[in-house]
């Protein structure tokens, strides 16, 4: 009797790799009635007190979300997969006629799908937001995300308010809080803290791409109508910025440069954790900074590149102080920021030395795409022999930057100075001027 030498596969079997694809996403429809069953119980167990309402807000803020995140990368995997399958079985007649040298089996395939998979779980949290934004302003969703925020802010303000009812529900405790209030920790100051900041949050008018109630949580608001303007402005705070900022939205940055300007949409973002002062933010020559700067160059470039997939066509981003430096951080290492413009106002130094090794969505960084401000006499911003706290100073003509027109033709008031750049109107001009593409020089 002879024998066969077994058939070889080459490349990937494509009814594996797609049996493997429909098993993901079995897998995520199951997390998905898991996650639809675990909600219910959350909702409907007969549970009160402090420790009820703590839980459900972090399943709400955290467990809940999970679940979701890690279904949709299994299936954007499944998606991977399926296509790979496809090209496959169009490549088929080509490999079959290939070395086998060059030739991977199935088992390898999978093998690598696999791969694929599980890094696309790993990615789905720190890329979730991005992705949400894309796709709801890809789909003409915003005003489901908005109106899903806004649901969001009552529910916690439901939830603090039960707490608060919980708390002086105990006799001795609700007592002394109602009373005398000598307790070194006051858990009903606290809550009316929160309660009030989340209050100016719930306004209907409020756009909000993302946000994160907990302490030094993210936030991003939108001004205007992002998925109608023609421009859009991306706003990175600086150092001592926090959510609470953004309770009184009339003089965040991004509201000052979109008002009166019926084109543009600007979006205040906090999509990372600066220093809470000037002298931790200086700490050990910096490098407190220097780390959060890196951290949020990562979340920059992220949000950026989802804009530009949402449909955005021209975006200018707009760094302030620790966050110009960000930015140029942003621009400066791995894909680069896929904006049109940038501006580094007030920046204490740029990670490069010239604007050309900066990148763009146009390419490199020029003197027509990158732009910095320094009002006055600014002590954060100004450079000596080239150098400014951080690396280059940007006002430096090596740099190669433009320079745009401020309002202090002098030295102005050093020690305010650096926080007058979105209330100037000769800066503002110039700002929006960049966005606009008609920048002042």
């Amino acid at each position: 009797m002879s024998s066969s030498a077994p058939q070889q596969v080459l490349g990937a079997d494509p009814e594996e790799l797609e049996h493997y694809s429909a098993n993901l996403v079995a897998v995520a429809a199951r997390l998905d009635r898991v996650s639809r069953v675990l909600a219910g119980e959350v909702r409907d167990t007969r549970w009160t007190g402090s420790a009820a309402v703590t839980f459900r807000c972090e399943w709400r803020r955290s467990y809940e979300l999970s679940l979701r995140q890690v279904a949709a990368a299994l299936r954007s995997g499944a998606e991977q997969i399926r296509g790979q399958a496809q090209q496959q079985r169009l490549a088929s007649s080509s490999e079959l006629q290939s070395t086998a040298s060059g030739a991977t089996t199935s088992r390898g395939a999978a093998q690598t799908a696999s791969q694929a998979a599980a890094q696309a779980v790993a990615q789905a949290v720190p890329q979730a937001v991005a992705q949400a934004v894309a796709h709801a302003a890809g789909q003409g969703g915003l005003q489901n995300l908005y109106q899903a925020h806004r649901q969001a802010i009552a529910t916690e303000l439901q939830l603090l308010r039960a707490q608060r009812a919980e708390w002086l529900s105990m006799s001795l405790v609700g007592g002394l809080l109602s009373g005398i209030r000598f307790l070194p920790f006051d858990p009903l100051q606290v809550i009316d803290q929160k309660v009030g900041w989340l209050e100016s949050l719930a306004g209907e008018q409020r756009q909000f791409l993302f946000f994160d109630t907990t302490e030094g949580g993210h936030v991003a608001e939108v001004f205007g109508q992002l998925d109608q303007a023609r421009h859009v402005t991306v706003l990175v705070p600086g150092v001592s910025t926090d959510p609470n900022d953004f309770a009184d939205p009339r003089n965040l940055p991004a509201a000052r440069l979109q008002r009166g300007h019926s084109d543009t949409a600007a979006i205040q973002w906090l999509g990372y954790n600066p220093p809470n002062n000037l002298l931790q933010a200086g700490f050990n020559a910096g490098v407190f900074s220097q780390s959060s700067a890196l951290a949020g160059a990562v979340a920059l470039q992220s949000f950026v590149a989802s804009l530009r997939r949402s449909g955005a066509q021209d975006i200018t981003v707009i760094g302030h102080s620790l966050g110009a430096y960000l930015a140029s951080v942003a621009a400066g290492t791995g894909a680069g920021l896929d904006a049109d413009r940038l501006v580094l106002a007030g920046s204490p130094g740029s990670l490069r030395s010239n604007v050309s090794q900066l990148h763009l969505h146009g390419g490199a960084g020029s003197d027509s795409t990158v732009f910095s401000m320094e009002e006055g006499v600014d002590p954060i911003a100004t450079g000596v022999l080239g150098h400014s706290m951080l690396g280059w100073d940007v006002a430096d003509p090596n740099f190669g930057a433009t320079n745009l027109v401020d309002g202090e033709g002098g030295f102005g008031n050093p020690l305010r100075n650096h926080g007058s750049y979105f209330r100037d109107p000769v800066s503002l001009q110039s700002l929006q001027a960049v966005i606009s593409g008609t920048a002042l020089r």
